[in-house]
């Protein structure tokens, strides 16, 4: 049963070092109990020297405090709660924004163990989004200011009639038409 036990727990502990995100545990008060390497990174010292401190020895109090804050709001709503935060990792420096889930774990008899915390590195998507964003926004200002008249239409009854998806100002001067308010 020990032997079985012991497999167990370095299966687990597999599991959690390949996950790429931060992973972490913290108990109610905020001390962290285990960590994973991408999270060792983060606050650039190893699990050994993470485990029995708390946010405050590693990051400014600000972000400590934040932290904190979104732990609590995890405990108190007993659900996991999602939230962003832009960080600088210790151990060389580039800043990441991660989302971030807190979920309050339980003992098997109910009792709250503390706050399981994974973070994912979302930088890229985000920049990604704003391009996207900065793209629609460039393309509706060049099709709303052209002088030329230009429809985006869909063809229905196979081609035989179609409806208007967009139209600018020119196209509308041009066509004879009014805008549907």
């Amino acid at each position: 049963a020990e032997a079985a036990e012991r497999e167990s727990q370095v299966r687990f502990r597999a599991v959690v070092e390949t996950i790429p995100d931060l992973v972490w545990l913290k108990n109610p008060d905020g001390v962290y109990l285990a960590c994973n390497r991408r999270f060792e990174r983060f606050f650039g010292a190893a699990e050994a020297m993470i485990v029995g401190r708390t946010d405050d020895d590693f990051v400014p109090r600000e972000l400590a405090d934040s932290f904190r804050d979104h732990d609590r709001k995890a405990m108190a709503a007993a659900r996991p709660t999602v939230n962003e935060e832009w960080v600088t990792f210790a151990s060389d420096g580039h800043r990441e924004l991660l989302e971030t889930i807190k979920t309050p774990m339980y003992d098997p008899q109910g009792r709250l163990v503390g706050v399981l915390g994974v973070s994912r590195d979302i930088t890229g998507r985000k920049e990604t989004e704003e391009a996207l964003r900065n793209s629609e926004d460039q393309f509706r200002e060049l099709f709303n200011n052209m002088t030329s008249g230009v429809a985006i239409y869909e063809a229905r009854d196979e081609g035989a009639d179609f409806i208007f998806k967009n139209i600018n100002e020119a196209g509308l001067r041009l066509g004879g038409l009014k805008r549907n308010e």
